[in-house]
C-alpha cells in the first residue's frame, strides 16, 4: 500500500525559542509514476488590490525562478476579497484552492507552499487547513517564525534606517487574535534597542500607535520622518493609513513637512533570502520523506 502523508514545517502559535521543522503526517497519496517531477512551488500571499503594490510579486517570482530554476513557480492569494475585487477589474489572479486544484489537474504529486506572510498568524493557520487532495505538501514558514528570523530581519532592514530623522516601522498587527502579535513585539524590542531613533507602530492590535508620539517629538526636531513598511507590499495601508491626505494618517499625525517612505520588504533581497531559507527547509523535509 502506498504511504499517505503531508509534511508540515511550521507550528502554531509562533515559537520564538528556535526555528523548527515538523514531522510527516499521513494525509495524501503519492503517485509513483510522477516521482521524478520536481515539486511545484506556490508562493502564498495575502494579496493587494493596489496596482502599484502588486508589482512586488513580479520581483519575488523572478527571484524564485532564479533560485529554483528546476521548479515551476505559482502565486496564490489568500484574501477572497482581494481576489474578487481584482477579477471585477479584469485582473486575473488565483486563490490557493484554485491553485491546488490546478496542480493536481496538471499531474503534480508534490508541492511546497511557501508563506509570504510576515509573522505566523491567522492566515498561515488557514493555509495549513486547506485540503491538499492527492498532493504531498510541505509548508514553508513565514518571515519571522523564530528568534533567529527576527534577528536576521532586523539586520536586513538596517539599510532602511534613516539618518538625521526618526524611522517608524509600519506593521499590520492583529486586534482579534493578540497571540499573533508576539513576533511583532519581539521585532519592535530588537529594532528599537539597536537603533536609537527607530520605533515600531501597527495599523491595528499591538504594538499600536503608542510610540507615534515619540516619533513626532523627534520629527519636530529633525523636520522630517521616515517610514519603513514591515510589510511585503506597500498597498492600501501605506498609501492611505500612513501617507494619505486624511487628517488621521500617520504622516499628518506626526505633522512635519517632509515624510519619506522606504520600499516594502518584498524588494529587499536579504528578506527574500529568509523566505527562501524557509522554502529550502520545506523542500528538504519533503525530500526526506522519499527516503
Amino acid at each position: 500500500m502506498a504511504r499517505l502523508f503531508k509534511v508540515t514545517v511550521w507550528l502554531f502559535p509562533v515559537l520564538l525559542a528556535g526555528c523548527i521543522t515538523g514531522t510527516p503526517e499521513m494525509t495524501a497519496e503519492k503517485d509513483p509514476s510522477m516521482c521524478n517531477k520536481p515539486p511545484a512551488i506556490v508562493l502564498v500571499a495575502f494579496g493587494t488590490t493596489s496596482d502599484r503594490g502588486r508589482e512586488v510579486f513580479e520581483v519575488i517570482e523572478e527571484a524564485a525562478h532564479k533560485r529554483y530554476p528546476e521548479h515551476d513557480i505559482f502565486l496564490a492569494f489568500t484574501s477572497r476579497t482581494v481576489v474578487d475585487r481584482l477579477r471585477q477589474r479584469g485582473v486575473m489572479v488565483h486563490n490557493l484552492p484554485e491553485t491546488l486544484a490546478r496542480l493536481q489537474a496538471e499531474g503534480y504529486t508534490q508541492a511546497i507552499l511557501q508563506s509570504l506572510m510576515i509573522v505566523p498568524g491567522q492566515k498561515d493557520a488557514e493555509i495549513a487547513r486547506f485540503s491538499t487532495g492527492t498532493l504531498q505538501v510541505a509548508y514553508g514558514q513565514p518571515l519571522m517564525a523564530c528568534a533567529d528570523d527576527i534577528r536576521d530581519t532586523v539586520e536586513a532592514v538596517r539599510r532602511d534606517i534613516a539618518t538625521g530623522r526618526p524611522t517608524v516601522f509600519v506593521t499590520h498587527g492583529n486586534s482579534k487574535y493578540p497571540q499573533y502579535n508576539r513576533a511583532l513585539l519581539a521585532f519592535a524590542s530588537a529594532v528599537e534597542n539597536r537603533f536609537a531613533t527607530a520605533v515600531t507602530c501597527s495599523v491595528e492590535g499591538e504594538p499600536g500607535l503608542d510610540k507615534l508620539g515619540l516619533a513626532r517629538q523627534w520629527a519636530e526636531e529633525a523636520g522630517a520622518v521616515h517610514f519603513v513598511p514591515l510589510m511585503l507590499v506597500a498597498g492600501d495601508h501605506i498609501e492611505n493609513d500612513v501617507l494619505g491626505d486624511e487628517s488621521d494618517s500617520w504622516k499628518n499625525l506626526i505633522g512635519v513637512s517632509t515624510a519619506s517612505c522606504a520600499t516594502p520588504l518584498g524588494y529587499n533581497p536579504a528578506i527574500l533570502e529568509i523566505f527562501f531559507r524557509h522554502l529550502d527547509a520545506a523542500r528538504a523535509a519533503l525530500q526526506a520523506t522519499e527516503g
